[in-house]
């Protein structure tokens, strides 16, 4: 007794057929830059963790250094430095307006300026000099510790963004030596 009739078989090889090509247009997927090659992609990262950061004074400045330094190289490169990014920080702290009714309640903005000299280690020669700038916002209420905390966390987000802007700008940098 025949249990498949030849309607059963070709609906059965279409769906294989169909199963076969998704798969091998899912095998062909694979992440590529953008712009450029995958090698060209894997040498600005080992330029990138060539750049030595120098050292800096103040809290807001060390923030900005320390994430700079983690998007570099990941904290942990031992790749020999061959280029140092010396960078100056600066940062003010403005109230913007009081909020109507409430005679204690603002909103501040911290602004962070980073600038950044690059320079050849053998040479000793700055290639490159650049500044970013970055803000964030926050609200001060009549609670004091609300207030430092808010301020802080403001400064800390102003300076992960300048530490990424500095990312991009030495990237570039970099790419045209």
């Amino acid at each position: 007794m025949w249990l498949f009739n030849q309607q059963t078989v070709k609906i059965s090889v279409l769906w294989n057929v169909a199963a076969l090509l998704l798969v091998s247009g899912l095998v062909a997927c694979q992440f590529r830059p953008l712009h450029g090659t995958q090698s060209a992609a894997l040498q600005d990262n080992q330029n990138l963790s060539a750049v030595s950061v120098s050292q800096v004074n103040t809290r807001v400045a060390q923030q900005v250094r320390n994430h700079l330094v983690f998007l570099l190289d990941g904290g942990f490169s031992n790749a020999e430095k061959t280029h140092e990014a010396r960078i100056r920080v600066t940062w003010n702290n403005r109230q913007l307006a009081a909020i109507r009714g409430a005679q204690d309640s603002t909103s501040g903005t911290i602004t962070v300026i980073a600038s950044y000299d690059l320079v050849d280690l053998s040479t000793g020669k700055a290639i490159s000099s650049g500044s970013r700038q970055t803000e964030a916002s926050y609200d001060r209420t009549g609670q004091v510790f609300a207030n430092e905390r808010a301020e802080r966390d403001a400064e800390n987000r102003a300076a992960k963004e300048a530490a990424e802007s500095l990312r991009l700008a030495i990237a570039a940098d970099l790419s045209r030596i």
